[in-house]
């Protein structure tokens, strides 16, 4: 076995389809056993996805906002982390930050304080953006530790996953948020019943329009290599492989469900 206080890795770029990437994580947070302490995957999104929560789940009207964000050509996932809903396409960054060596005792708010922090001073590195930690009035996926621009607009949100054998911390980062992503965060908020106030919804592009999805990518994986000290390398081939194989049924595709009925390593070899 690796030693791994020193096995730190960093993987760039999109993985597959988007319920393959959001399988992905939630194969390697449950995975019995790993080589990497710490994983840090960074990508654009291949496609345009709305990702639910489980408390999204338990609305009446889950049924209606499947249906809604199908209607706008996009793939409907149950992701493993909790939050409420947000919805994305090639003009965001997502950010998963697996911990192998993270307990329960230290899941909550000084992560999330902690990550929103770093993630701000990104931010503020890449342009002339007023990024500041904090919810919006009316915001999707409210939370303490969303990031705004100027306290009107949210730019980045983030969820957690706490198992016993580590935490997935992902984070989504709106850089050009398009026509189709506005509308479907509105209209799927509506059909779950959530209060939201348009315009709250923002991208950094449009506060700093040369901005690319790419370039905040390559600023944010900067980040996590000098602050963690990791390692590029590609995600554990194993995993991706079983990813792939996924074949969507019920939709929306539930995540968890797949996972727990599916580990990597069950038939294989």
């Amino acid at each position: 076995m690796p030693n791994l206080d020193h096995t730190r890795l960093l993987a760039s770029g999109s993985a597959g389809c988007p319920v393959t990437e959001l399988v992905i994580p939630a194969l390697l947070l449950r995975a019995p056993e790993a080589e990497w302490s710490e994983l840090v995957h960074i990508y654009v999104p291949h496609g345009p996805t709305v990702a639910f929560s489980g408390r999204d789940l338990r609305s009446p009207g889950i049924a209606k906002a499947t249906e809604v964000a199908h209607a706008a050509g996009f793939e409907t996932v149950v992701r493993s982390p909790g939050g409420r809903m947000v919805a994305y396409d090639s003009g965001a960054v997502v950010i998963d930050h697996l911990d192998r060596t993270t307990g329960i005792r230290h899941a909550g708010s000084s992560t999330f304080a902690a990550n929103a922090g770093s993630h701000v001073q990104v931010l503020r590195g890449l342009a002339d953006i007023d990024a500041r930690v904090g919810e919006v009035d009316g915001e999707y996926c409210p939370g303490e530790f969303s990031i705004n621009v100027g306290g009107v607009a949210k730019v980045v949100g983030s969820a957690q996953r706490v198992t016993a054998t580590g935490s997935l911390f992902s984070t989504v980062v709106q850089v050009a948020v398009s026509d189709r992503v506005r509308a479907v965060i509105t209209d799927v908020s509506e059909a779950l019943g959530y209060d939201l106030r348009a315009g709250s919804i923002a991208g950094l592009a449009d506060y700093a329009p040369s901005l690319t999805a790419g370039e905040v990518a390559a600023a944010f994986a900067a980040d996590y290599r000098d602050r963690l000290g990791l390692t590029d390398g590609p995600l554990p081939a194993e995993v991706v492989a079983h990813a792939s194989t996924v074949t969507p049924g019920a939709s929306p595709f539930h995540v968890d469900d797949w996972t727990r009925a599916n580990p990597v390593g069950a038939g294989q070899g």
